[in-house]
């Protein structure tokens, strides 16, 4: 059953993917926009489609009729695909004929291409158990559908959601998680596929597929696309379909080129805040290389067009459209100075960068020492093979924008958070780069150093699918069945055990009031609850929650019953709420002992901890 319904999420999610191109080949078509291949118009007709019906339910959702809205959007998507079948199967057509392999080689890239990726999707099936994903990507979208489009204070990163989660959105309110994450499974396919169109015109098909197999089974890129629950793929396909868009240098008219690039581009920035990064190097890049005042402002406003919806959302609700940063000028009296100094932290916004450390970032070889992982390592590629870049470099618009890009990018990124992960969107770009120097090795004969590079290459692509094999058997095991939901949550998801405790020991409590609960990850926690960890929401100030009286208004104000301790509460106020169970202010009502990871999930160190549920005394 588990596997069937892997299958039919993924002919929902290539009805879906076609229905984006449907829109955006309708969109292109107004615009009189052909590609030069049809691999190419597909890829930018289903990013073109895909933005627009973001925007498009990111509108809806402001109506608060988010299940109904999602619904019309599938059944819009049915329709155009309906009225464009006949173009869209010519162009499908045209691909399949250009991507067959003519050779030995070819194949085996090809079936490798098709395993991979097969595994992959099969593991994104697994249930969701990604720590950001389970704390505010996933979470905050589950809390739209059931309490409405406004702002969660209690949950700051929440904020930080931008245009792309409107598809796990989508999926939700479809009422299928596989659905959601699928979504985020197809960003990675789709990139493989745009890095190959890249690749293609400095270096042979053959080399287009084997950097898009090596990009596949790059570990930061693995774990994205399969069990991350993260959206932030699609910023690295839509860099990597902006920059085939702004590399045709036929005599076309200017103006459609660089407004369709802007489109496309908004996509990025709207994804996160280090996407305005990335979406600046690309106005630096087009103003540098068209060199028009008109051509940045058409560039601007394709852009604001498609990206600044995120924004005018955290304007509207707090005066600050960058919310939670800017926040001690625009908007101070909705953040806490402990929440702020936490949320700066955790995205490198507050830590020092050494300029000696810019090289091997902007390389793609930096990773934070004190906190490594598979979100960082993007491997060896990029950094070793960088200096054939040198040769295989030529004085084109192909080559000018993306190492322009590229550099602009990392230098932005590295002075704004200096986190690696950051620079997925950079990556298929640098693979690019690195590729079309290792074809000019192979075209002017250097044996030893072509056969230096392969070797290095497949040890890499080898080492890569080794990690992909362990990373993914427990996934796989839970996606196809193999292994019960509940079993696999249990020994693959923090807090999982602490929330199913709370929801049993909280359910079917006629009084609905809230519960105030403190452990971060709260995708599967189905009661009301406030989240009451100071570094991770603005509602919970320690400056002003220190004496019991302070919390009793508190609690009272929020219209929270119940208080969960497992098994402590946050050091910065806890002294308050121990005072307070020891006058009684705070009453035993329930209690269990569940099991939970104790440090790093990867260590699988499991210890029994108490969940504690306390009524608040009236």
């Amino acid at each position: 059953m588990a596997l069937a319904q892997a299958v039919m999420t993924f002919l929902a999610l290539c009805g879906f993917f076609l229905g984006f191109a449907s829109l955006g080949n309708l969109i292109l078509r107004t615009l009189k926009w052909k590609m030069a291949s049809d691999g190419e118009h597909v890829l930018v007709a289903i990013a073109v489609g895909l933005i627009s019906a973001e925007v498009l339910l990111f509108l809806i959702q402001t109506t608060q009729l988010v299940k109904l809205g999602s619904v019309a959007i599938a059944a819009l998507l049915c329709a155009l695909l309906l009225e464009e079948r006949k173009p869209i199967w010519a162009q499908v057509r045209g691909v399949l004929r250009q991507v067959v392999p003519s050779s030995t080689l070819g194949w085996a890239f090809f079936v490798l291409i098709v395993i991979v990726a097969s595994v992959e999707f099969l593991a994104s099936q697994a249930p969701l158990t990604g720590s950001d994903a389970l704390h505010y990507h996933f979470t905050a979208q589950k809390q739209i559908l059931e309490l409405g489009f406004h702002p969660n204070f209690s949950d700051s990163n929440s904020f930080l959601c931008g245009q792309h989660h409107l598809l796990i959105l989508l999926g939700l309110a479809l009422g299928s998680e596989r659905l959601a994450l699928g979504f985020i499974f197809f960003g990675g396919i789709l990139t493989a596929a745009a890095l190959v169109y890249l690749i293609s015109q400095s270096a042979s098909w053959r080399i287009g597929a084997g950097f898009s197999l090596l990009f596949l089974l790059t570990p930061v890129v693995f774990w994205q696309i399969s069990t991350s629950g993260a959206p932030d793929i699609f910023m690295a396909f839509l860099t990597c379909v902006t920059l085939l868009v702004l590399r045709k240098e036929e005599q076309i008219q200017i103006w459609r080129q660089v407004l369709l690039a802007g489109f496309l581009a908004g996509g990025i920035a709207g994804a996160k805040y280090t996407g305005c990064v990335i979406a600046a190097a690309l106005v630096v890049a087009v103003a540098i290389e068209f060199r028009s005042v008109m051509q940045v402002s058409l560039f601007i406003f394709g852009l604001l067009c498609s990206g600044i919806w995120t924004y005018l959302r955290n304007l509207a609700w707090t005066g600050n459209p960058v919310f939670p940063f800017l926040s001690a000028k625009l908007s101070p009296h909705l953040v806490t100075t402990y929440g702020l100094a936490h949320l700066a932290s955790s995205t490198g916004a507050s830590t020092a960068h050494h300029p000696w450390q810019l090289i091997p970032f902007v390389l793609l070889a930096g990773a934070q020492e004190q906190n490594p992982g598979l979100w960082d390592f993007f491997g060896p590629t990029v950094v070793v093979l960088a200096p054939l870049m040198l040769f295989g470099f030529k004085n084109t618009r192909a080559w000018r924008i993306p190492i322009l890009f590229w550099f602009l990018s990392g230098l932005g990124i590295f002075f704004a958070s200096g986190l690696p992960r950051f620079l997925l969107p950079v990556f298929p770009i640098a693979l690019s780069c690195v590729a079309a120097g290792f074809e000019t090795s192979l075209r002017q004969r250097w044996t030893i150093a072509s056969r230096v590079v392969a070797l290095l290459l497949i040890l890499i692509t080898v080492a890569g699918a080794g990690g992909l094999a362990i990373y993914v058997q427990k996934p796989l095991l839970a996606a196809i069945g193999l292994q019960d939901k509940r079993t696999y949550l249990e020994q693959r998801t923090q807090d999982y055990e602490i929330v199913e405790a709370t929801n049993r020991l909280l359910s079917g409590l006629e009084n609905r009031q809230k519960a105030l609960v403190f452990v971060r990850h709260l995708y599967y926690l189905d009661i009301p609850y406030l989240n009451g960890n100071p570094d991770t929401s603005f509602e919970v100030d320690p400056k002003h929650l220190r004496t019991t009286q302070e919390w009793k208004a508190f609690l009272e104000g929020k219209r929270i019953g119940y208080v969960v301790r497992s098994p402590d509460y946050p050091e910065a106020i806890a002294t308050p709420l121990r005072e307070m169970e020891e006058s009684g202010d705070l009453i035993p009502f329930a209690q269990a002992v569940v099991q939970n990871f104790q440090g790093k999930r990867i260590d699988e160190e499991l210890v029994g901890v108490p969940v504690v549920i306390l009524k608040v005394g009236r």
